[in-house]
């Protein structure tokens, strides 16, 4: 790791030089099948070694500038981190839960954990103790990695309150496969191990052992990722090495990446786009990841001019603010710039076209994709006309079969006709972990059904068109209605409630919750607002709650069923402007 002053001195001349010196290296080649995770992280550290390999702003390190690491600093810490892990008793076919934000620990645990044979498993950093216990249990996760606190918030007390007393053998009372707490700065719980102490032994291993042992199974889970889908808990969807590496690392060539260019990403790590696809997309060209701990807007502009980012992943919510910073900066025309954005609001031709004034983003990729898919299966080319780099798909990725068909019967639909989307492929997961129930649901004759609207065209493209499921994405996070009903529902003073998306300006969407109060009871909306912030990450929490007589309910031959299109239209009426 480089964090003296020499050593970040060091990195810097490399990146001076990195444009020169980028002709000697090549990228790692597309076809990549059979690989695993540590093959790659190996590959990289001897062919890019000197190139700068992260740059990350990390204001929960506390260390003044970027962080930084070369290819082969990355690589020699991955290694160092591997042994450190064996130590404490990780072993192939764990999964290792990892609650961190965007720091560069997150990228070496990802490597370390998968070389080793183990499956990593991102936890998203907003998660309250409900959720973190579900994930950690549901996964029989034998060790955690996390911070004791980030942002104000206190994950030592969520994660104590998720795991419950230490019993006899140290081990949680409420996660008993959990064995081990590693933590990353602050300690996350009483004996908690350091990384920093992890990493000092695992040097001192690779000294005397040299590389520790490296599994190489592509078809064992190299990334559990946990999403939320229609039930109560997110699913976990577990992506194999194959599944993930070849179709990320041709995402590189996608977006032209060169050695030694530098690329800011703004997506956070523990989703699939930002912490598979960008990582892998980036590593396996020889570019330079450039990221901060948490998005904020002034610093991310800073950081896209002073290291000379000519790429710039991330969602339209963070574009448009991006832009806005550097419209009131001012200055001359911009460099080109290219880019991957998600319009997780709906296209936005204006910031599409401002984007390229203010920004330099004239050519952007609006991919299609999903956990369950992998990111980027339906895509557009960086030269493609405007109007088709505004929708989102577009081409289908190599070696995958999309197809839009009838919902109800699976027959295809012709060109121009509106159907569900199925996909089916290498990159696909074969079905939820440990859910039987839901994997028969959506994993039907060998296709996944997205649940999603689109539409195909006569030449062969496709593009998403809508949601068929009652999903809301909410600023890019997927929120499930039900989980967030299941929450309001224990309040004592809710006697029945729905969710539904309201339109919002900046995110596309936000949860509102139509509430009807228990018999007796008075029922207070901001107050029931605050207790559920408590319970449910911020991204889930209803922005209002309504209160109603009753919620509109269809009897039908099987029960009662909440007609959620009704509740779509409340949320949007509400959301109007008085006249």
């Amino acid at each position: 790791m480089s964090s003296s002053a020499d050593e970040s001195a060091s990195a810097r001349s490399l990146e001076g030089a990195a444009a020169s010196d980028a002709a000697p290296y090549g990228p790692v080649p597309l076809e990549v099948d059979g690989w695993t995770f540590g093959r790659f992280v190996d590959e990289i550290a001897a062919r890019f070694g000197p190139l700068p390999a992260m740059a990350a702003s990390d204001r929960s390190s506390g260390t003044d500038g970027l962080r930084r690491w070369s290819y082969e600093e990355m690589g020699q810490d991955v290694l160092a981190l591997q042994w450190g892990l064996m130590e404490t008793g990780v072993a192939p076919g764990d999964r290792v839960g990892v609650m961190l934000s965007s720091v560069p620990e997150w990228v070496l645990y990802l490597f370390a954990i998968a070389r080793l044979g183990a499956a990593f498993m991102p936890i998203n950093t907003r998660f309250r103790s409900r959720e973190l216990h579900h994930v950690l249990s549901h996964s029989g996760s034998s060790a955690l990695v996390a911070t004791g606190s980030y942002l104000g918030h206190d994950y030592t007390a969520t994660i104590a309150e998720a795991a419950g007393e230490r019993g006899a053998g140290g081990r949680h009372a409420g996660l008993p496969a959990l064995r081990t707490l590693i933590g990353v700065g602050p300690a996350p719980g009483p004996g908690a191990l350091d990384t920093a102490d992890l990493l000092r032994r695992g040097r001192a291993l690779l000294a005397e052992r040299g590389a520790p042992p490296r599994e190489d199974d592509p078809s064992a889970i190299a990334i559990l990722f946990y999403t939320s889908g229609t039930t109560s808990f997110p699913k976990g969807v577990p992506l194999t090495h194959a599944n993930l590496l070849p179709h990320s690392v041709r995402a590189g060539g996608l977006a032209r990446l060169r050695p030694g260019e530098k690329v800011l990403t703004l997506y956070p790590f523990f989703g699939i786009s930002g912490g598979a696809n960008k990582v892998l997309s980036t590593f396996g060209s020889g570019a330079c990841l450039v990221f901060q701990d948490a998005y904020r807007a002034a610093e991310a502009c800073d950081l896209m001019w002073a290291e000379g980012c000519t790429v710039v992943h991330g969602v339209d919510v963070q574009i448009r603010e991006l832009a806005a910073e550097q419209r009131r900066r001012g200055g001359g025309p911009p460099p080109e710039r290219r880019a991957t954005i998600a319009f997780t609001a709906g296209i936005d031709e204006g910031l599409a076209r401002a984007m390229g004034e203010v920004l330099g983003i004239r050519r952007f990729i609006h991919s299609y994709g999903m956990t369950e898919t992998n990111p980027m299966i339906l895509r557009n080319e960086l030269d493609d006309p405007f109007d088709v780099c505004l929708k989102a798909g577009g081409r289908i990725a190599p070696g995958v079969e999309v197809r839009v068909v009838d919902p109800d019967t699976g027959v295809p639909r012709k060109p121009g006709e509106e159907g569900e989307i199925v996909v089916r492929g290498p990159t696909v997961a074969q079905g939820y972990y440990r859910d039987p129930q839901a994997t028969a649901a959506a994993f039907r004759d060998g296709w996944f059904h997205s649940g999603d609207l689109g539409v195909a065209t006569a030449d062969g493209l496709v593009f998403y068109v809508g949601r068929l499921k009652d999903m809301l994405k909410v600023g890019g996070f997927n929120v499930a209605p039900q989980e967030v009903e299941e929450t309001l529902r224990a309040h004592g003073a809710v006697a029945d409630v729905a969710v539904a998306a309201s339109p919002d300006a900046r995110l596309g969407e936000v949860p509102v919750a139509f509430v009807v109060p228990a018999p007796g009871a008075a029922v207070d909306p901001d107050a029931l607002i605050a207790w559920s912030r408590d319970r449910i990450a911020n991204f889930k929490v209803p922005r209002a709650v309504y209160l109603v007589d009753a919620l509109p309910y269809h009897t039908a031959a099987n029960g009662s069923k909440l007609q959620r299109h009704i509740l779509k239209q409340w949320a949007a009426e509400r959301a109007a402007p008085a006249p």
